[in-house]
């Protein structure tokens, strides 16, 4: 569900409350308009791979005649400086954080929620004075900006982002 993980060798954030999305320069809304594209396609790169995945483990699961019992999978998609941050350490991770969740939406109701869904998660219209209201957001720039404490100061850090899709692999045996 794009719930930030917890980990002591994030890069030190700088305060979220620095700068403001109503003070946000031109510059710095075009690249959280890019961001927030960038983050749709890799979301839907992440949902089609989850499905994928999905399909062969859950035939795998139905052939009696397969070792495999169960399965999980998540998603971890891990933000990094840009190499010209003042923060940015040649011998050092530079992570800022990292997001995971289920590669593929739930259903809720009926419709898709979650990681590559093409719902609008925009939750700014009526909290921002700019032109935010017609934008459409991503579940996981939503995610960056409302489930963690990053604030658009450290947003604007992002310069690259790293996928990981794990698959657990499970088999119970009574003894």
């Amino acid at each position: 569900m794009g719930i930030p993980v917890k980990r002591n060798d994030y890069v030190p954030w700088k305060d979220q409350y620095e700068l403001a999305f109503d003070d946000l320069s031109v510059e710095e809304r075009q690249f959280l308009v890019k961001l927030n594209a960038k983050l749709t396609e890799i979301e839907k790169g992440i949902k089609k791979e989850g499905q994928t995945l999905i399909d062969q483990l859950k035939k795998r699961v139905n052939d009696v005649d397969d070792w495999l019992e169960d399965y999980e999978i998540d998603y971890h998609i891990i933000f990094e400086l840009k190499k010209d941050d003042p923060g940015y350490d040649d011998d050092n991770d530079n992570i800022l954080i990292e997001l995971s969740g289920f590669p593929v939406p739930t259903i809720i109701n009926g419709l898709e929620w979650g990681i590559g869904d093409c719902n609008d998660h925009n939750t700014l219209q009526s909290l921002v004075k700019s032109d935010v209201k017609d934008e459409i957001h991503c579940y996981l720039y939503h995610s960056l900006y409302d489930h963690t404490y990053l604030g658009w100061i450290n947003i604007l850090r992002i310069g690259s982002v790293w996928i990981d899709i794990d698959v657990l692999y499970q088999k119970f045996v009574d003894i």
